[in-house]
C-alpha cells in the first residue's frame, strides 16, 4: 500500500509539473493578464464591461451572438448587466483551475488519482509532440 505521504508527493509532483508546462505555454505566447484585457475591453472607462463592449470583441473572433451572451451571463454574477472587473477577473481564475484539472486527469491514465512516473512521462512526450517547432533564428 502506497503511504499517505507518497501520494501527496505525487501529486505535488504532477501540479508542479503541470504549472511548468502552463508557464512554458504562456512564455510563447504571451496573453494579457485579465486585468489587462478587462481594461482592452472597457472601451468608455467606467470599470464595468457592458455586454456591447463584451461583444464587441467577440463579434470580430466571429464568435455567435448566443454564445457570447450565454458566456456574458454566466460571468455576470450578480446579474446587474454589466462585469465587474472583479466577476472578469474571478472567471479567469476558475478557467485556469479547471485547465489544472483537466491536464491531471489527462495525465492519470489509470484513473487512480495519481500520476505514476510512466504516466508523467507519458504525458510529457504526447505533449512535445503536439507543440510545433520552434525556429530557430538564422539570418
Amino acid at each position: 500500500m502506497i503511504s499517505k505521504t507518497l501520494k501527496l508527493s505525487v501529486l505535488f509532483i504532477a501540479i508542479c509539473s503541470i504549472s511548468f508546462v502552463d508557464a512554458q505555454e504562456r512564455q510563447r505566447k504571451h496573453r494579457p493578464s485579465p486585468e489587462e484585457l478587462f481594461q482592452k475591453l472597457d472601451t468608455n472607462d467606467d470599470g464595468a464591461l457592458s455586454l456591447d463592449e463584451f461583444k464587441d470583441k467577440r463579434q470580430r473572433e466571429e464568435v455567435k451572438e448566443e454564445i457570447v451572451e450565454e458566456h456574458f451571463k454566466e460571468l455576470d454574477t450578480d446579474s446587474n448587466g454589466s462585469l465587474s472587473q472583479e466577476e472578469f477577473t474571478a472567471r479567469k481564475e476558475v478557467m485556469k483551475q479547471k485547465r489544472i484539472e483537466e491536464r491531471f486527469l489527462e495525465m492519470d491514465k489509470d484513473g487512480n488519482g495519481t500520476v505514476n512516473l510512466e504516466e508523467y512521462k507519458a504525458f510529457v512526450e504526447s505533449h512535445k509532440k503536439e507543440r510545433p517547432k520552434r525556429k530557430h533564428g538564422k539570418n
